[in-house]
């Protein structure tokens, strides 16, 4: 058997692992409720217990390397988590503050291991699976339960000095005075995200599906507003960076009958002028559930070369 890496994936509401080939292929997915690791007395331990079944479970002998993405910054060690804000234990506490996960992992089983904000690896995946490597800059805006966002510039994720950039779902909205679940206020998460979104549906569509909020309420005021402020996080990023291509998903912007044509032209409206003198390529993300398994083999790959 050739050696795999070994992907995952863990998100606020899901952990999704797999064992992905050289030809970036996964075999045996698999999918764990992220409160199991949230509500366990030990979560980097119970990280662990959960890898441990899943290689004797699949008998994987030859192990590359162990490659997490994670729904939060991360130091430029590649190594330490710094803070899982949408992963809380039952005494509403972040389950990993500051927490070196790469080194207790790599002990327990030897291999190398590699921890990456969940963001930079789906964008990593979505460049793969659209032939976008070439390009000097692009940026991914992923707005689900949150607001992911991550940049490429020429083939590398742009992290900050510490690894805690573009944190963009915690800057303010002018004016904004909504609290967040990060303790600050006016966030843009709080106007623009899944958990806004639900927000929306109980106050003012009770009696509907959320999938189906933007299929019979898409053209009323309330909705236009939402639309506007995930349009407006994509503004800010297209006139800060320039891109040759924006690639914008996540579980709103991939709901049925998301408006995309009035999402876009209200991020033209508001993006500068000199960058929209050149203007950029849209591409949207795929609804695909391995793509951030898939990405984190990619980010190892990566790694690995260096």
């Amino acid at each position: 058997m050739s050696e795999v890496i070994i992907g995952m994936d863990l998100g606020g509401t899901n952990l999704r692992i797999g064992s992905v080939t050289s030809n970036n292929q996964v075999e045996y997915p698999k999918v764990v409720n992220s409160q199991i690791i949230a509500k366990a007395e030990n979560p980097l331990e119970k990280l662990g217990e959960i890898i441990k079944k899943y290689v004797e479970k699949n008998k994987l002998a030859e192990i590359k390397a162990i490659s997490i993405g994670v729904p939060s910054s991360v130091d430029a060690d590649h190594e330490t988590v710094i803070c899982t804000t949408n992963i809380r234990n039952s005494r509403d506490e972040a389950i990993f503050q500051h927490t070196n996960i790469a080194v207790f992992l790599r002990e327990m089983f030897q291999v190398p291991v590699f921890i990456n904000n969940d963001t930079n690896n789906i964008l990593l995946y979505d460049v793969y699976a659209h032939n976008l490597e070439k390009q000097s800059v692009i940026i991914g805006i992923y707005i689900g339960t949150g607001v992911g966002v991550s940049v490429l510039i020429d083939g590398k994720n742009f992290n900050g000095t510490n690894g805690a950039a573009l944190d963009i779902g915690h800057i303010p909205f002018y004016t904004g005075d909504a609290i967040c679940s990060c303790g600050k206020r006016g966030c843009c998460e709080c106007y623009a995200s899944g958990w806004r979104l639900q927000q929306i549906r109980e106050d003012f569509y009770p009696k509907a599906d959320i999938r189906e909020l933007f299929t019979l309420h898409k053209n009323e005021e309330t909705l236009k507003e939402f639309i506007y402020s995930c349009a407006h996080i994509c503004a800010i990023m297209a006139t800060v960076f320039n891109p040759a291509t924006m690639i914008v998903g996540g579980g709103v912007i991939e709901m049925q009958d998301f408006p995309k044509e009035e999402f876009e032209k209200q991020i033209n409206q508001n993006t500068g002028r000199d960058v929209m003198s050149y203007g950029f390529q849209y591409v949207y993300s795929e609804p695909f559930a391995g793509k951030g398994v898939i990405g984190a083999a990619i980010f190892a790959k990566q790694m690995i070369k260096k």
